[in-house]
């Protein structure tokens, strides 16, 4: 945490699931790419029952985080709400709809990168 910072990462990482949790996000995953990835160090996957869900699940977080002036600085896919992917910097958030998370499979593609020892960058 540096100092312009309110939270930890654990501390935002517990708020923002717990926020999921409040809009019934479903099959919540959390991956610790700390060392592999360059862009973020935590990845929080979660489903919706659909587009209005994941839409519903992703306005509530980031209206809720604004209000606890947790930094977002980036946000793709509320429009369409198939994908969504809310970027707080060390932590990344993807929503998806069950049909689109199935597809990307995307938390296998990090679990394989994370037990790959080539993977790391830090090594």
């Amino acid at each position: 945490m540096n100092q312009y910072e309110r939270y930890s990462i654990n501390e935002k990482l517990e708020i923002i699931s717990q926020l999921a949790q409040e809009k019934k996000a479903e099959d919540c995953i959390l991956l610790d790419v700390e060392g592999i990835s360059n862009i973020t160090d935590k990845l929080l996957i979660c489903s919706g029952d659909g587009t209005i869900h994941t839409r519903a699940i992703g306005k509530y977080i980031m209206e809720e985080t604004k209000k606890m002036t947790i930094k977002m600085h980036h946000q793709e896919g509320i429009e369409n709400g198939k994908w969504i992917l809310l970027d707080f910097g060390d932590i990344i958030i993807h929503i998806f709809d069950k049909t689109t998370r199935e597809y990307y499979k995307l938390e296998e593609l990090w679990n394989e990168l994370i037990k790959s020892p080539k993977a790391h960058i830090n090594d």
